[in-house]
């Protein structure tokens, strides 16, 4: 199997508890999911069933994002969340998620933090905004 193969693997079993997170609906979530359980369990034909994941994981603007994210953390590949410096600054949230701690619009500075200064509480995950985490 190919390198880029075995990460697009790991990146379809690594998305799954995330995918309520990164897709637009819960709906369309559990229906991806189930075709990633699907494909996951075919195993005939290693590279077309990557192929397939690929497409599958290509198919949403985040889902793309963490497939990216996932490849470039070769040959370990890791979720975007586990890799080292994932909440540090300049580190790109995927497009449209925001932290959830902060409103819409609002900047470091005007949330009331100093740039590069230690957070008392980190948010866990991201959440649907306009804005990116910093």
């Amino acid at each position: 199997m190919d390198p880029d193969d075995e990460g697009v693997v790991e990146a379809a079993r690594a998305i799954r508890p995330y995918l309520d997170r990164l897709v637009e609906s819960a709906a369309a979530a559990a229906d991806l999911d189930r075709q990633l359980a699907d494909e996951l369990g075919q195993v005939s034909d290693p590279a077309a069933g990557a192929q397939r994941l690929r497409i599958l994981l290509e198919q949403h603007e985040d889902t793309a994002w963490f497939l990216d994210k996932v490849l470039a953390d070769a040959p370990d590949y890791r979720p975007p969340y586990h890799q080292p410096g994932y909440r540090t600054r300049g580190i790109a949230s995927p497009p449209g998620m925001r932290c959830p701690s902060r409103q819409p619009g609002t900047t470091a500075r005007s949330a009331g933090t100093t740039p590069g200064t230690a957070r008392t509480s980190a948010p866990r995950f991201l959440a649907a905004g306009p804005t990116t985490c910093c």
